[in-house]
């Protein structure tokens, strides 16, 4: 049996947006303290759009696990809106099947009050926070 690669991630600061690069097998609970910690970082540097890059995450995502992270995400972001943010909006680019063809999570997220895209479009997943930035489509 291979080894599972933990959940790594790093944070960018960039001109008007946190870009987060994230590698690595799923879990749940630590895909849950990378958005509690992207969100901090965004409080602290005082930014509102966050941009999660998943293109270099493995392993499989249950049904019920896309549930309860985009409940999770729509209900940290509101913890986050409390404490001082002044919006939130999210972008995440990865490939499927990380990505849910269905969009399952993004739909239970949007359904809370997340502004949220998911696509497995880079240059989308930009325009939709705003940012015109250069990138190639994966």
């Amino acid at each position: 049996m291979q080894k599972k690669s933990p959940l790594k991630y790093s944070f960018k600061v960039k001109d008007n947006y946190l870009s987060v690069t994230v590698s690595g097998h799923f879990s749940l609970s630590e895909v849950k303290r990378m958005y509690t910690d992207a969100l901090e970082a965004l409080l602290e540097n005082d930014l509102s759009k966050l941009f999660l890059d998943a293109y270099k995450v493995k392993g499989e995502i249950t049904t019920i696990q896309r549930y309860y992270f985009g409940e999770f995400t729509a209900y940290e972001s509101l913890k986050y809106l409390e404490k001082g943010l002044k919006r939130i909006t999210v972008s995440v680019c990865g490939n499927e099947p990380i990505i849910d063809p269905r969009r399952f999570g993004e739909i239970v997220a949007r359904n809370r009050g997340l502004n949220l895209k998911v696509t497995t479009d880079k240059n989308e997943s930009l325009k939709f926070l705003g940012i015109r930035e250069k990138s190639k489509s994966k």
